[in-house]
């Protein structure tokens, strides 16, 4: 297969060439190849695997650019594959395209339903696209099954604040704060929903304790 220069970088392919010569040599020493024509093929698997490793490897070290490049294509080789559904998705999120990104992410939460790392970071991003019922309504499921992670009960609050249903708002982030208490943007985020609520006093309270904690959070 003939890798795209415009996605991936000279450097990636010839790491992959030296990736696969290792793996040839290993074979050979072993025994494994038969023939001269196997000895010199490159294994689509080992290519795949190769491009994926890579993609992912990126994605965590927030080379988003270079992550969408290699999983893109990994994805070309195993069109279903999980972990490059996710991670070229969060790439794409990160790089600001973000209704190729959210294609990717539902079709990783179609193979993996209410998993929280998919969840959480579709539901932010159905909340940053305005799509706030498919936010509710994914991450309510997935709160269902994961009621003590934070993240999932933190934007599901921001998902039912966009929808002006307060009470719920409120309902996840106190949720969110039994786990997290000391989690500044939490407690922000009820006071802006205590506001719109009328209850300017308790509002008040959960900024200033918003403010504290920011306040105590060491300078990076």
């Amino acid at each position: 297969m003939t890798v795209n220069p415009s996605s991936t970088n000279l450097a990636d392919e010839a790491g992959f060439v030296l990736h696969a010569g290792l793996q040839v040599i290993r074979k050979v020493a072993a025994g494994a190849i038969e023939g001269y024509r196997s000895l010199f093929a490159v294994d689509q698997d080992l290519r795949f695997q190769y491009y994926r490793d890579k993609g992912v490897s990126y994605t965590e070290r927030g080379r988003y650019q270079q992550a969408a490049g290699m999983l893109e294509q990994a994805l070309a080789m195993r069109s279903n594959d999980l972990e490059c559904q996710f991670h070229l998705g969060f790439s794409l999120l990160k790089l600001e395209r973000a209704e190729e990104g959210i294609r990717h992410l539902e079709l990783a939460a179609i193979q993996e339903p209410n998993t929280p790392r998919i969840c959480s970071i579709l539901g932010m991003a159905y909340i940053q696209t305005k799509a706030y019922e498919k936010a509710a309504l994914m991450l309510e499921n997935a709160v269902s099954l994961h009621p003590d992670n934070f993240n999932l009960n933190y934007r599901l609050g921001l998902a039912y604040d966009n929808l002006k249903e307060f009470d719920q708002a409120m309902k996840a982030f106190q949720k969110a704060i039994t786990i997290r208490p000391n989690e500044s943007k939490v407690h922000q985020a009820m006071g802006f929903v205590l506001e719109q609520m009328g209850n300017h006093q308790d509002a008040m309270t959960c900024f200033r304790r918003a403010m504290e904690l920011s306040e105590d959070k060491p300078q990076g």
